[in-house]
């Protein structure tokens, strides 16, 4: 295998491009934005630009270093279909049982839906990109030469990405919410790793990210929940949850991801 040394040159022009996006970032963060009076609308739309700028921002210094190779659209039809138990896992997160009880129901106007739905793809744009785009590849490439790089790299990376969830206690989430929350983000993010390590498509893993969010939070966030953990909630669950383990660690297995890393050397 040949290694390459690539002088890479930042030009001026990529220095202002990026200045500018953070400016916006700053901006939009801190200033009202005008024709919206309702506050939750108002976040939202925030949270959505503030995202997509930082991802777009990490994307393109990607680029700029080589590594656009990540963001290709590999397999297709087949990554999706390798994708369908982490699917099935998202789609488990909405409280379907409570929903159809009358238990759950929606409080806030339709059109805020989409808007959330928007804003859960715009997190899983970034941070997949950051924590698997960025930070997984970069944990491989470094360890390239441990025997358990792979299961390294993969375990680091998603303690990393639930302990960043911790920040959410700044903002307010209770301590047993958020170490929740850290828990079920670990596991998640193996799988979610694994699969994108598996299908080399990082657009589908972002796709996991934001419906498994979306699922999980918009009725608690945009409506009413009550009991969501009946007895059939929780068992079927736990055999999904046994099953998808089962699963992933089947593809961690079968996953050769050394020629896809390590061809491209910068």
């Amino acid at each position: 295998m040949d290694h390459q040394s690539h002088k890479i040159t930042i030009k001026t022009h990529h220095k202002l491009i990026t200045l500018f996006l953070i400016v916006m970032m700053v901006f939009i963060s801190f200033i009202d934005i005008p024709f919206i009076s309702d506050s939750t609308d108002e976040m939202i739309i925030s949270n959505i630009m503030v995202r997509s700028i930082g991802g777009f921002i990490v994307l393109y210094w990607m680029i700029i270093f080589g590594y656009g190779w990540v963001f290709k659209f590999h397999k297709g039809l087949y990554a999706f279909l390798i994708m369908i138990p982490g699917f099935l896992i998202s789609i488990n997160n909405f409280p379907i049982i409570a929903y159809f009880n009358g238990r759950a129901s929606l409080t806030a106007p339709v059109y805020r839906v989409y808007l959330f739905l928007i804003e859960c793809i715009s997190v899983g744009f970034f941070e997949e990109i950051i924590f698997r785009g960025v930070l997984l590849i970069f944990l491989l490439k470094t360890f390239s030469k441990m025997k358990m790089n792979l299961i390294f790299s993969v375990v680091l990376s998603s303690m990393i990405f639930a302990l960043s969830h911790i920040f959410n206690l700044f903002s307010g989430a209770s301590y047993s919410d958020t170490f929740l929350q850290i828990g079920y983000s670990f596991l998640v993010g193996m799988m979610w790793a694994i699969m994108f390590l598996k299908t080399k498509n990082i657009w589908l893993t972002m796709l996991l990210h934001a419906t498994f969010n979306f699922f999980g939070q918009v009725m608690f966030y945009l409506g009413d929940v009550n009991n969501r953990y009946d007895i059939y909630t929780v068992v079927i669950t736990i055999i999904l949850a046994i099953c998808v383990a089962i699963y992933t660690y089947m593809l961690y297995r079968n996953t050769d991801y050394k020629d896809w890393i390590h061809k491209h050397n910068f």
